[in-house]
């Protein structure tokens, strides 16, 4: 469960039906502020209205535009450059993967969606650092 405060969240996915399934999931983490965009152009617009504390990225077949938008916010054209970002991608491949974290991607899930693994992964990214687990820890363990 999401803290007391509920964050702002930007969902970017060019199916409306996908940025609605997540909004949904993410009000079940207690998240009741999602900004929609259905495009990078929209999602920079966005990001510079509601700096989000996290953004969901849709990486369709051809994610070269949405690596190149998570590349200019990780750089801080616009933003804050730290917001986390998880992609959902339709390819789970490892040259894929290894795409998105290079381009700053946090987290990836694929599709289909788990509902349980978005909103675990989405969950993780909005808790407070001093929450976040250690990956290095949980390997270990």
């Amino acid at each position: 469960m999401v803290e007391a405060k509920s964050p702002n969240v930007l969902i970017v996915d060019a199916s409306g039906h996908i940025r609605r399934l997540v909004a949904t999931l993410l009000a079940a983490l207690g998240v009741r502020h999602c900004a929609e965009a259905r495009d990078v152009s929209q999602a920079v617009a966005q990001t510079i209205k509601h700096q989000p504390e996290l953004i969901i990225l849709g990486l369709g077949s051809d994610s070269t535009e949405a690596l190149l938008f998570v590349h200019r916010l990780r750089r801080g054209e616009f933003g804050k450059a730290t917001i986390p970002v998880l992609g959902i991608s339709t390819s789970t491949h490892h040259a894929v993967l290894e795409m998105a974290w290079e381009a700053g991607i946090d987290e990836v899930v694929g599709k289909p969606i788990s509902a349980i693994e978005l909103m675990q992964r989405a969950g993780a990214l909005l808790a407070p650092p001093e929450r976040q687990q250690d990956p290095s820890r949980s390997a270990a363990e």
